[in-house]
């Protein structure tokens, strides 16, 4: 994610039928009742210590011979071997995409997945599921070593925050990650829907998340079969030369003008 996005001028005036027409600023009171409403959201957000509460029937994902059970977890919680299995799956998945990146990349992540606002929901493989462990291309020490309390082996995770963008509050999504062997089951697709149905519940008006633009699966994954966009904070909207897009899907009209792409915005 790159937190120097600048901001944008927006229009404070439209044209109706050859008249120019000033758009009505709104009362301070209301810019901080407004402004203390979206730090109330993201700070009971962040508080949440599990997520998947309130959707109990996203705790198990059972479909195309697969049987998962998920568990949420913060980033300043993490045992070591959860550490361990996050950096190796990271480095399995993304150090392809990132390609001469990645090195630099890597060092950002270790920091990030161990922050406290840094929410997950993990992917646990219930014994038995898939039948041909030799699938899997990790080691077989990382796969032992990655059992949490009376769970299975982990198969892949979903990092995700409460942040503002353009002053929206929104979830980003910083990793959405699994392991290749149980790839192409539908359960990429459950994950990002539980994570929009949390980012509802907690009153965030988009989900937000980067994608390398070398990582042509994923662009296809969520531009073509979960209706994402390119979103106005894209580096390529701005005539900025960068290797990744960000994408958004909205949920309120406020988020929609501001996150995602309108060619007659004036900037």
């Amino acid at each position: 994610m790159d937190s120097k996005t600048p901001q944008r001028r927006r229009s404070g005036s439209e044209i109706h039928n050859g008249t120019i027409t000033r758009e009505k600023k709104p009362k301070r009171s209301e810019v901080l009742a407004k402004k203390k409403a979206v730090e109330q959201a993201i700070k009971s957000a962040r508080a949440e210590k599990d997520h998947l509460a309130s959707f109990p029937e996203f705790r198990h994902f059972v479909n195309n011979g697969l049987s998962m059970y998920l568990k949420s977890g913060r980033g300043d919680k993490l045992s070591s071997p959860v550490k361990h299995y996050v950096q190796s799956l990271l480095k399995l998945n993304m150090e392809g995409p990132y390609g001469s990146e990645w090195l630099d990349e890597e060092k950002v992540k270790r920091r990030e997945m161990v922050a406290p606002e840094a929410h997950y929901i993990f992917v646990h493989e219930v014994a038995d599921s898939v039948g041909d462990e030799t699938g899997t291309m990790l080691s077989a020490e990382e796969a032992s070593t990655c059992c949490v309390e009376d769970s299975g082996p982990l198969v892949g995770f979903v990092h995700y925050r409460f942040v503002l963008e353009e002053d929206i509050p929104v979830l980003y999504v910083y990793e959405l990650q699994i392991e290749p062997r149980v790839q192409g089951k539908g359960l990429g697709k459950f994950l990002m829907q539980l994570i929009e149905l949390i980012a509802q519940k907690n009153c965030m008006g988009a989900a937000i998340l980067t994608v390398q633009k070398a990582n042509l699966l994923a662009l296809n994954f969520y531009l073509s079969k979960l209706r994402y966009i390119i979103s106005t904070i894209s580096p390529s909207k701005m005539g900025i030369e960068k290797s990744y897009e960000i994408l958004c899907k909205t949920f309120n009209d406020e988020a929609k003008t501001i996150l995602e792409v309108n060619e007659n915005k004036s900037f």
